[in-house]
């Protein structure tokens, strides 16, 4: 009995000493040493001490990006009707802008509101709707709505009708607004306009005063 028990602590120990020399023992290369020991940085101690181990540090954020939720004019609330009335295009938009408008409108909004904007789209067509989306090219309400409230409806959406934030950007929300002032405005509504009296620019090629007039009231 006293034999085995010895034979037991001669074997764990023995045990114990090989994994301490394994676990001494210096590992391989490490392709990424950065990624597999990182060192830890005390946040509350500023950015001095990350640009002192780690390098250099970028303390502004890239250019031409913008904070989640702080892109103007989308910071306007989903109540701030008389905000939205008023907001207004402030990039200045191209022909070919109006095209891209007009696809992504097919895209996004066509199946809904009909390619034809007159709110006999292929849901409704079908019978998935019981009331007909909105007829865009149409009416008084619709024909005399503003830009920036069109542009409102698609980011916080209306009715039945959910949002479209996250499927079209700034941009191309302001696209898909063009292309529907465009058709509306062929159709006895307000032509589309912007904040600013730049020259557009048609097809790469800056338009005189006059050219810029007519592309704005075509748009």
């Amino acid at each position: 009995m006293r034999k085995s028990i010895i034979y037991f602590l001669f074997v764990a120990l023995a045990s114990m000493a090989v994994s301490c020399s394994e676990y001494s023992r210096k590992p391989g290369r490490v392709y990424a040493p950065d990624m597999v020991y990182s060192k830890a940085v005390d946040y509350y101690n500023g950015t001095e001490k990350i640009e002192k181990e780690l390098g250099s540090y970028s303390k502004m954020p890239a250019k031409g990006t913008i904070a989640r939720e702080q892109a103007l004019p989308d910071h306007i609330g989903e109540n701030d009707t008389l905000l939205a009335n008023a907001n207004v295009c402030k990039i200045n938009l191209t022909t070919k802008d109006v095209e891209e408008g007009q696809r992504l409108y097919n895209i996004y909004c066509g199946i809904c509101h009909g390619s034809a904007l007159d709110g006999n789209g292929p849901l409704y067509s079908s019978g998935k709707f019981i009331a007909m989306p909105a007829n865009l090219k149409s009416g008084e309400k619709y024909l005399s709505m503003s830009a920036g409230r069109i542009y409102h409806g698609i980011v916080y959406g209306k009715n039945a009708m959910g949002s479209y934030a996250s499927q079209l950007d700034t941009k191309q929300r302001w696209q898909v607004v063009a292309y529907i002032k465009k058709i509306q405005s062929e159709n006895g509504g307000a032509p589309f306009t912007m904040v600013t009296d730049a020259p557009v620019v048609k097809d790469s090629v800056q338009v005189s005063a006059a050219e810029t007039k007519e592309v704005k009231e075509h748009k």
